[in-house]
């Protein structure tokens, strides 16, 4: 059954986009190639075989960095940002413009614990942090207190249930900021891009995190059996 270039994977048709986002889309159509090949043939002429294109380097989004704020830093560099968006390719990167790392737009509220945000359309912002280990005050909520120990952290108590002491051992916040981060948030990005690139949500909240978490999930797992072997 032939494919029309409306249906091709994302992965084909993120990579033509970002490559040649000016081209128009029906260049390079390989059926106009066999229907010329066919009429070469009838009229007993030789034809040569199209060639592929010799694949290009998908343009990365532009990474800026600001200045964080006293206290705080990035753990995440721009060399890991591009090895991570690199390895995911050009599906990822698709209506991307700009990941940026910098301070968060106000004081926090008690209780939350903002790490990034998307910005609709295609920005992504990453706040800077301390260094481990984190204190909060009092508990954490027992969602939040799951999902850092899920990516790593050690998770305590202290000065009488007072204060949560969050540490992050070996290089667990990196890859905590990387793909709980990072990557939850380009989930977000793809949910909008591939479901017409409304800068309203295109889905409920709940269904939008639900969609994101696994999509960064699954990065994570994937990265990390690839790095190891």
């Amino acid at each position: 059954m032939s494919r029309s270039r409306h249906t091709d994977p994302k992965r084909l048709l993120a990579a033509r986009r970002i490559c040649a986002p000016d081209e128009p889309r029906g260049s390079h159509n390989r059926t106009d190639h066999r229907i010329a090949a066919r009429r070469h043939k009838e009229l007993g002429l030789s034809h040569q075989p199209i060639r592929n294109r010799p694949a290009l380097e998908a343009p990365l989004p532009v990474i800026r960095i600001h200045e964080p704020r006293p206290g705080h830093g990035f753990t995440v560099t721009r060399r890991e940002i591009t090895q991570v968006l690199r390895f995911f390719g050009a599906v990822c990167c698709y209506g991307l413009c700009a990941i940026e790392l910098r301070r968060p737009p106000g004081p926090p509220t008690r209780g939350s614990l903002v790490l990034g945000r998307l910005a609709v359309p295609g920005r992504i912002l990453l706040y800077d942090h301390p260094p481990s280990p984190w204190i909060f005050p009092g508990a954490l909520p027992g969602r939040q207190e799951a999902w850092l120990r899920r990516a790593g952290a050690a998770v305590r108590a202290a000065g009488g249930g007072l204060q949560t002491i969050v540490d992050w051992p070996g290089s667990t916040l990196r890859d905590f900021i990387l793909f709980d981060v990072l990557m939850h948030e380009i989930g977000h990005h793809l949910l909008q891009q591939y479901q017409g690139k409304r800068p309203a949500r295109v889905a409920r909240t709940g269904d939008h995190e639900a969609a994101a978490d696994r999509f960064a999930r699954r990065c994570r797992d994937r990265f990390l059996s690839a790095s190891q072997t």
